[in-house]
């Protein structure tokens, strides 16, 4: 850097510092609740509707995808707890639109937790006989 570059350059951070106040603590922490108060005021965006069977796909999309880059096990394993989740939401919601009453609900979480099990069985057979 030049010398004239190096003037300059002072001559706009002096510039730079007298265009500034300086605040104390207390005035820094007002200035920045009355910015966050602002926030408020803004109208928020409606999220985007994702259907169960869309977030089933994708968090089996999501588990093969951290299986083949060989991701940790803890993180594999909540891959699979999500991917269950939407999964258990998603027959959940089927089963109560053919029926609202509590036994056909209980039948259709007690199918689900089946579901599930024969997946990891399954799941575990194709890993062992892979290795």
């Amino acid at each position: 850097m030049s010398n004239t570059e190096a003037l300059q350059w002072a001559a706009e951070a002096d510039e730079s510092l007298a265009r500034n106040e300086i605040l104390t603590d207390d005035e820094i922490i007002r200035t920045v609740t009355a910015e966050d108060d602002d926030d408020d005021d803004v109208t928020p965006v409606n999220p985007i509707k994702i259907s169960h069977s869309e977030a089933v796909a994708a968090l089996i999309t999501s588990l093969h995808y951290a299986e083949e880059q060989n991701f940790e096990a803890h993180e594999i394993m909540l891959l699979r707890r999500l991917r269950d989740s939407a999964f258990e939401l998603k027959i959940g919601t089927a089963a109560q639109k053919k029926s609202l009453t509590f036994l056909d609900t209980d039948y259709a979480h007690s199918l689900t937790c089946v579901v599930i099990m024969y997946v990891h069985i399954m799941f575990i057979l194709y890993h062992v006989h892979s290795i």
